[in-house]
């Protein structure tokens, strides 16, 4: 599937607004191990006690709802949204319905976030301008698609994995990633682009 074309798609809105949580992207192909450190991030970032927020550009389509449970039933009645709510979680799904473009501008996926997040970690959403950290086989280049729409703050190489398990991230790349990351947040963030934790 086609990422927007800025130029060319009006409801393209770009980067968050000002006020809005830091965003940090994630760029890289499947099985470098976007998700893996995206989880060690939003661990090490909890630990300090920032909010963090995640988007996951899912370009294949999901299902979040399971069929045959009433919020499913109701959902394909045809609301505009449903939310199921309990002690522990709120989700809310919300049809796209919008034809404008062939996927959903960044902008648009914030505002599904409820407010008081600190920090966005966004994987995918390769085409839109933000800071990004990009991870690739350490034996290739990184795809220069990552490298083209937004600032780059990281390269990270990453080394084959063991068969069928996605691949380590060390403690010491965590922590690079973090200073980074918190550098942007209080709007200090430097042009990096060097590779971190190898």
């Amino acid at each position: 599937m086609s990422p927007p074309d800025p130029a060319g798609d009006p409801s393209h809105e770009g980067a968050p607004a000002p006020g809005a949580p830091t965003v940090i992207g994630f760029a890289g192909h499947s099985g470098v191990g976007k998700t893996s450190l995206l989880v060690s991030l939003v661990e090490a970032l909890g630990r300090r006690g920032h909010a963090v927020g995640a988007l996951k550009h899912a370009s294949h389509g999901f299902e979040a709802d399971r069929p045959g449970k009433d919020s499913h039933r109701i959902y394909e009645s045809g609301a505009a949204a449903v939310a199921i709510i309990s002690r522990e979680q709120i989700a809310t799904f919300t049809r796209n319905d919008s034809r404008r473009s062939s996927e959903v501008c960044l902008s648009t996926a914030l505002a599904t976030l409820p407010r008081g997040i600190d920090v966005v970690l966004a994987e995918g959403f390769s085409w839109e301008p933000i800071p990004r950290v990009v991870l690739f086989p350490e034996d290739k280049e990184p795809d220069p698609e990552h490298l083209r729409h937004g600032e780059v703050v990281a390269l990270v190489p990453v080394p084959p994995a063991a068969q069928g398990r996605p691949p380590v991230h060390p403690p010491e790349r965590i922590e690079e990633l973090i200073r980074i990351i918190e550098e942007h947040m209080a709007g200090s963030g430097a042009r990096r682009g060097g590779e971190v934790g190898r």
